[in-house]
């Protein structure tokens, strides 16, 4: 169906009326701003005084990073496993299935490893105190309630035993650290190398929490990497213990039986001797497997044992993270700018609605 010249005309006349009515309304509102203007530059002009004085009373705050790298080992299996089976252990497990390198960004962030590293004992500044009661310290309770409570965290006072507010104090400070101060992030996503980001206004408090974190959540993540295998050298360790026992015992009547025994002519002496010498050859067999079976297990540990290296430490004076004046001044006048455009245009456009 063909389209004549005029239909043609109509349209292209239609899309440059909407056009004008774009340019025009622009324009319109554009005027109306520009009236206004003396709101916008008081407005302005206040909120950018506001982002200084901001910029002068807030705390600054130190930035303790460390990064480094989680070294995956070899797991157990092959022969180990047949030759620990013979005695009934199991060697083909441990940890892996549960963490992997990838995992140690989620163990950071643990609550229980947090709280862990809250209430690590430490010699700060001359004097034994757990993490939390320094940070308690650096910064008292505002309320005057909770001043009264004195809540403290006494060295040796089992985790079990807490009371109610103790558990609700580290709970809460320990929210605050992980949505609030703390980052973990890798650095490259080829590169399996983690970055830990630790923030606070004191200074000695972010580097001994950030270096307390990567040492309580090594321990965490090694024991339980290794922690099956551990359970297994153990018990071996205790089954080769018992066998030597029992082939020394084993010795020590030979002995004896041949020194009661001294004419070896008769048959039942003989016969017991067999027993006896029988018994040595056993338990030294087992013995000298057993023992075998340690000393695999104790080279399987060691190649299972992950290895968390440490690249970059802590190193003080941190960097500090502060809003400088101008910086306090731009955002707070861009800010203030931007609100009171959005409100002036909010209420032109409900009077033009109204009418």
């Amino acid at each position: 169906m063909a389209v004549n010249e005029n239909e043609i005309h109509q349209i292209q006349n239609n899309d440059e009326i909407s056009l004008k009515d774009l340019i025009l309304k622009i324009k319109e509102i554009w005027k109306y701003l520009l009236s206004k203007w003396k709101i916008i530059v008081i407005v302005g002009v206040l909120s950018a005084s506001l982002g200084l004085v901001y910029s002068l009373v807030k705390t600054p705050e130190y930035i303790a990073e460390l990064s480094f790298s989680v070294i995956e080992k070899g797991s157990p299996g092959g022969g180990l496993s047949a030759l620990a089976g013979q005695f009934g252990f199991n060697v083909g497990s441990s940890g892996a299935g549960v963490f992997s390198g990838n995992n140690m960004i989620e163990l950071l962030q643990s609550r229980n490893l947090i709280e862990r590293t809250l209430l690590n004992e430490l010699n700060i500044n001359g004097k034994r105190c757990r993490l939390i009661d320094y940070y308690r310290e650096l910064n008292p309770p505002e309320d005057e309630e909770e001043q009264k409570e004195d809540i403290s965290f006494p060295l040796g006072l089992d985790r079990a035993n807490f009371s109610r507010q103790q558990d609700s104090l580290l709970y809460v400070l320990g929210n605050t650290i992980t949505n609030k101060k703390l980052s973990i992030n890798k650095q490259k996503k080829d590169i399996d190398i983690i970055q830990i980001a630790f923030s606070n206004s004191d200074e000695l408090f972010a580097k001994l929490f950030t270096e307390t974190l990567i040492d309580i959540v090594s321990e965490f993540y090694i024991q339980t990497k290794i922690k099956n295998t551990k359970i297994n050298l153990e018990m071996m360790e205790i089954r080769a213990d018992s066998m030597r026992r029992e082939y020394e015992k084993a010795l020590e009547d030979q002995a004896k039986y041949s020194d009661q025994n001294m004419n070896p002519s008769k048959q039942i002496v003989r016969v017991e001797q067999q027993k006896i010498q029988t018994t040595i050859q056993l338990t030294g067999t087992t013995y000298a497997e057993l023992t075998k079976n340690v000393e695999i297990l104790k080279l399987d540990l060691a190649q299972q044992t992950p290895l968390i290296q440490v690249i970059d430490t802590p190193i003080m004076p941190l960097e500090i993270d502060r809003l400088g004046k101008i910086k306090g001044i731009i955002l707070g006048g861009f800010l203030g700018g931007f609100l009171i455009v959005a409100w002036l245009l909010a209420v032109y456009f409900y009077k033009r609605i109204m009418q």
